[in-house]
């Protein structure tokens, strides 16, 4: 078992894979914060609280990570690394200044592009043929912290964000792992700083409020129900009057090139 010592953040798959991940390299985490809204049980991802519980693991859920207690018990544990994966919280500053090291978060995007929410959802509405993986050291920005390693994958023309969200989370777990074995090594882990003037931001929430606009051309509309489209969620929809409608079958829709 490896004294390595580190505390873990997060949810979804791509939390529940990298802490397994931890585990499998032979370090246990000496504290575990899910996600606020999981409840131990299995959703659309497996529950990082049940993993976390099985393996016996300290494990906090349903609270803030700006909470005095949480803050003073990660302080108390003088944590050499702080892995924030899948977490849905911001990170405030004053559990960033703990580790030693600092605080690793994985991103869906190819930072400092699409920093922000749904970065998936905005690289297929805007038509992008490739998006990818950073992991980079957390700041008090948003997704602005130094960049140490990064991986491209490509967007098929008939992915959904449930499919690009899955690709996401299988590179972004190699990713991890690739990460974890410099670290466990003792090696410096080198990053660089993200170039600003690069730099998009999308604030929280979908594009067009997640209606269809029936003026766009065929191609927004049909990149637009594949960025709307995650399984088990409800499909992309639009006004009827005083109804919503929903898109079953875009199989009929022109992708013109307009």
């Amino acid at each position: 078992m490896s004294e390595k010592n580190c505390i873990f953040i997060g949810g979804k798959q791509i939390g529940v894979n990298c802490l397994r991940k931890v585990l499998e390299a032979g370090v246990r985490p000496q504290l575990v914060v899910a996600n606020m809204d999981d409840k131990g049980e299995t959703l659309w991802h497996e529950s990082l609280v049940k993993i976390s519980k099985e393996a016996g693991l300290n494990t906090i859920t349903g609270q803030k990570l700006r909470d005095t207690d949480v803050v003073d018990q990660i302080r108390k544990l003088e944590p050499e690394i702080i892995f924030c994966i899948g977490g849905m919280q911001i990170v405030p500053k004053e559990v960033l200044d703990i580790p030693k090291i600092g605080t690793i978060n994985i991103h869906p995007a190819l930072l400092p592009k699409y920093r922000g929410r749904y970065s998936t959802v905005h690289a297929i509405f805007n038509g992008d043929k490739y998006t990818g993986v950073t992991l980079h050291f957390m700041d008090e920005g948003l997704d602005s912290g130094p960049i140490i390693l990064q991986q491209k994958f490509p967007i098929d023309k008939d992915d959904t964000a449930r499919e690009v969200y899955d690709k996401f989370t299988n590179v972004g777990t190699a990713l991890f792992e690739k990460f974890l074995s410099v670290w466990l090594s003792g090696k410096p882990i080198k990053s660089r700083p993200q170039d600003e003037k690069k730099a998009t931001y999308y604030p929280k929430g979908l594009p067009n409020n997640g209606e269809i606009d029936w003026s766009w051309p065929g191609k927004k509309i049909y990149d637009f129900i594949r960025a709307m489209t995650f399984e088990p969620f409800g499909p992309a929809g639009f006004q009827l009057g005083n109804k919503k409608m929903v898109i079953i079958d875009e199989s009929h829709i022109n992708r013109d090139k307009k």
